[in-house]
C-alpha cells in the first residue's frame, strides 16, 4: 500500500505569494512610469503655454492701444471743424483716416494649444481651473472673430463712401487695403469727408462695431491674465 504523499502547502503559498507580488511590482513600476512620463508631457505643455499666452497677452497690450488711439482720432475728426481739417498736417489726417477705416486684429498664439487639443494631449492638464480657463479662452475666441468680421464689413463700407470722392481714394480700385492711400490725403479733401453725411453715417457704424471689438477684447485680456497666472502657480508648484 502506497504511502500519502506529502504536499509543500508552505512552500506553493510562498511561491504564490511571491509570483503575485511581482506582477504587482511590475504593475506599479509600469504605472509609476507612465505617470513620470505623464507629468513630464504635462510639464513641457505647460512651459509651452504659458511661452505662448505670454507673447499673446503682449500683443493684446499693443492691440488694445491702438484701438484706443484710433477711439481718440475719430472723436477729434468728428469734432473739428471744417476750418481745422483744412490746416492739419499730414500726420495727422493719416491719424483720422486710420481711425475710421482701418481693421484691428487681434491674432494670438494658439501653437501649443491647438497642437494638445488635435492629438488628445489636453488631457494631461491636471488643473480642471485651468482646463475651464482654457476651454473658456477658445469659445472667447470664436465670439471675436464673428466681431471682427462685421468689424471689417463696415470698414468696406466707409472705403466705398471714400472712393466716391475720387482723387487718392481711387487707388483703393486697384489695390485693395492700401495704407499709402492716407498720404495722399490734404486737408480740402479731410473736410469734404467730414461734410458726407453718408460717409459720416458709415463711419460710426464703424465705430460701433469698434467698440463691439474692444469690449471683446476687453474680456480676452482677463483670461489672459488668468490663465497666465494660472500657469505660473502651476509652474511653482501651488
Amino acid at each position: 500500500m502506497a504511502e500519502p504523499r506529502n504536499i509543500p502547502w508552505t512552500t506553493i503559498a510562498v511561491e504564490a505569494v511571491a509570483v503575485v507580488m511581482s506582477i504587482l511590482l511590475a504593475f506599479a513600476i509600469d504605472a509609476w512610469w507612465t505617470e513620470r512620463k505623464e507629468n513630464e508631457v504635462e510639464h513641457i505643455a505647460l512651459l509651452a503655454l504659458h511661452d505662448d499666452f505670454m507673447a499673446s497677452q503682449k500683443q493684446m497690450a499693443r492691440v488694445l492701444l491702438s484701438l484706443d488711439s484710433a477711439q481718440t482720432d475719430f472723436a477729434l475728426f468728428r469734432s473739428a471743424t471744417t476750418a481745422e481739417l483744412t490746416e492739419n498736417d499730414p500726420d495727422k489726417n493719416i491719424r483720422f483716416l486710420s481711425a475710421i477705416v482701418m481693421n484691428h486684429t487681434f491674432d494670438p498664439v494658439t501653437a501649443t494649444l491647438d497642437a494638445l487639443a488635435n492629438d488628445g494631449r489636453l488631457g494631461l492638464i491636471g488643473d480642471t481651473q485651468l482646463l475651464a480657463q482654457l476651454s473658456s479662452w477658445q469659445r472667447e475666441l470664436d465670439n471675436i472673430e464673428d466681431i471682427s468680421f462685421e468689424l471689417r464689413a463696415e470698414s468696406v463700407r466707409v472705403r466705398r463712401a471714400m472712393e466716391r470722392h475720387g482723387g487718392p481714394f481711387a487707388r483703393w480700385r486697384r489695390k485693395a487695403n492700401d495704407p499709402g492711400v492716407f498720404q495722399w490725403a490734404d486737408g480740402e479733401t479731410m473736410a469734404n469727408l467730414r461734410r458726407d453725411a453718408e460717409l459720416m453715417g458709415a463711419a460710426m457704424s464703424h465705430q460701433y462695431a469698434l467698440n463691439a471689438y474692444i469690449r471683446q477684447l476687453s474680456k480676452l485680456a482677463e483670461n489672459i491674465d488668468s490663465i497666465v497666472t494660472l500657469l505660473d502657480q502651476r509652474a511653482a508648484g501651488r
